[in-house]
């Protein structure tokens, strides 16, 4: 019996990190421009970036998984026994998890199916599939697979900066009256995940002051002393991200601290300059 890792494409692995995870993904979709592409696959985040310069293309939209295509991987690798363990961006984000539950619940082979809200997004899923991947290589069993992504989802603290919330606001992502917070005076940000849901934390004058900020917290709530897991994950802000990567190695005792870029469906929200960071305990990858 065979346990595979199913995802939507909002992780941002490399392909060569997904193959050799060993990792199946469903693309998401982004509207551009009249049409609709699956993500990485027809559309890059250089083509998102590149059309928005044209004011008269509309506002990008962003379309879930279907259940319809859950399904169908669902039927596809529930084959001979095998079981399926499903780790996509959180609900706050997203409806593709409601999708692939709703699907899952529906398949005749449901039990065989373990579906995880994580509760991040983007490189902090990635995070997550790094490690699930591979526990499931060392011979972890699928309900502990599953218990491994919920408890990251829950101790892992993800945040992040943009140059701008237009990108949330116009998406629904964040409320409107808080768009106007990176519009004065050079204000930036600072966001992060709770439950699953984007939220202002705090504001700071300028972007070096919001990655400082994103830092100082993150290292608050991590434990004294225990090493963690990190990803560090950008839009057209490459060297701001390295730079982060190199403070949190200063600051943390850091096991393993990976980088992706951010795919066109989730540059859709943030926009050009988000940096971001999902960063874990060590003892929550057991």
């Amino acid at each position: 019996m065979t346990i595979h890792i199913l995802t939507d494409s909002s992780h941002y692995l490399d392909p060569a990190t997904i193959a050799s995870l060993n990792i199946h993904v469903l693309p998401l979709t982004l509207h551009l421009a009249g049409e609709d592409r699956r993500e990485r696959i027809e559309v890059t985040t250089e083509d998102l970036f590149a059309a928005l310069k044209d004011r008269n293309a509309g506002w990008p939209t962003t379309a879930a998984v279907s259940p319809a295509a859950l399904t169908a991987a669902y039927d596809e690798w529930t084959r001979d026994g095998d079981e399926v363990v499903g780790v996509f961006m959180s609900r706050g984000t997203s409806v593709t998890v409601e999708n692939a539950q709703a699907a899952a619940a529906d398949h005749p082979n449901r039990d065989r199916i373990h579906i995880v809200d994580s509760l991040v997004i983007s490189g902090a899923l990635g995070l997550t599939l790094h490690v699930v991947a591979q526990r499931a290589a060392e011979g972890m069993a699928a309900a502990d697979l599953a218990r491994v992504a919920r408890t990251m989802g829950e101790r892992m603290r993800v945040m992040f900066t943009v140059d701008t919330l237009d990108y949330l606001h116009r998406g629904g992502r964040m409320k409107g009256s808080q768009a106007l917070v990176g519009t004065l005076l050079g204000i930036k940000p600072v966001l992060w995940l709770n439950e699953g849901r984007i939220e202002l934390w705090s504001r700071a004058r300028g972007k070096k002051k919001a990655l400082e900020t994103m830092l100082d917290e993150t290292v608050k709530v991590m434990p004294a002393g225990e090493p963690v897991q990190a990803l560090i994950f950008d839009a057209a802000a490459d060297a701001e991200a390295e730079a982060l990567g190199r403070a949190l190695r200063e600051r943390l005792q850091v096991d393993r601290l990976y980088r992706c870029q951010i795919g066109p469906v989730v540059a859709a929200h943030v926009g050009p300059g988000c940096v971001a960071m999902g960063v874990c305990p060590v003892s929550a990858t057991c």
